[in-house]
């Protein structure tokens, strides 16, 4: 501008504000898009914070999903080793009640299994038929949803997402996992409850157990003395190690224990070895051994 003749000076500074205030636009019309991005995913996270199992999980997440990505149809499938099993899907016609599609295998250099492998948003083009009724012919997207560090279901979304949807879907499916582990924790020491009492039982031999009534004093006081023996055992412990010992005490072995807590042998073994270290007994049997002492 310094060389030009005052006349192309003056054409230059237009285009330079011009260039300016398009730059600004283009910055608050971003903030806002990010802001209305946030707020969407804010409440699509919120409708998930009171699911009391796995099936309403589900049911909410493929609803939540198709608001959040302006969708027609979601998917949500789980994941069994090579396949892949539908478990839930969304149609934003009333009318349509598409069926559950049928479970397949897991494609060879598909979407799917790049964003199992990348652990991140993956678009396609081409709909497997098993796919095409419920959610469309015309692209998708999908994502992993992880729990407990493991990929454990897929959400299919019938459109394909952009930058800006597909990092929505990456945070959703993020949140989701976490939920995912929520309930399962829950409904999983629900079921270790019963059965470390149930192991008590068999390793104490005590038969009067079944003859208490609910809701009775001594059912009652059994309880709290129960419950008191847990927390002396498990206080040294980390949430994981306890889940583990409340398995070891039912008889549980270490393949058991990996498959209902979603995890190796290897990782199992790791928790024992830690797990005795820190109780002062060097194997299982000592171990029952040391809780029965507690509850006596």
């Amino acid at each position: 501008m310094h060389t030009a003749s005052s006349e192309h000076a003056v054409e230059l500074g237009r285009r330079l504000v011009d260039l300016l205030d398009r730059r600004n636009t283009l910055a608050s019309t971003r903030a806002a898009e990010i802001d209305a991005i946030a707020r969407s995913i804010d409440r699509a996270v919120h409708a998930l914070d009171d699911a009391a199992s796995s099936a309403e999980l589900m049911r909410r997440a493929c609803e939540r999903v198709a608001e959040l990505c302006s969708a027609d149809k979601v998917v949500i499938s789980r994941l069994d080793g090579d396949r892949i099993v539908p478990l839930a899907s969304f149609s934003a016609d009333p009318d349509t009640t598409p069926a559950l599609p049928a479970e397949f295998d897991l494609p060879a250099g598909s979407p799917e299994e790049h964003a199992l492998e990348t652990n991140a948003v993956a678009v396609g083009s081409h709909v497997r038929a098993e796919l095409r009724e419920a959610l469309g012919v015309n692209g998708f997207t999908v994502v992993p949803v992880v729990v407990d560090g493991i990929a454990a279901a897929l959400l299919h979304v019938g459109t394909s997402l952009d930058g800006a949807g597909r990092h929505a879907l990456e945070v959703f499916a993020e949140v989701l996992g976490g939920c995912f582990e929520r309930v399962g924790l829950e409904s999983r020491r629900d079921r270790q409850d019963a059965l470390l009492r149930e192991g008590v039982q068999r390793w104490t031999g005590d038969t009067d157990f079944d003859a208490v009534t609910v809701g009775s004093p001594d059912l009652a006081s059994a309880g709290t003395e129960q419950d008191d023996a847990d927390r002396r055992l498990l206080d040294p412990l980390t949430e994981r190690e306890a889940d583990v010992v409340r398995l070891i005490l039912t008889g549980a072995s270490n393949s058991t224990i990996a498959a209902e807590l979603v995890i190796t042998v290897d990782t199992v073994k790791s928790h024992v070895k830690h797990i005795l270290r820190k109780l002062g007994a060097t194997n299982r049997a000592e171990l029952i051994a040391k809780y029965q002492s507690t509850t006596r």
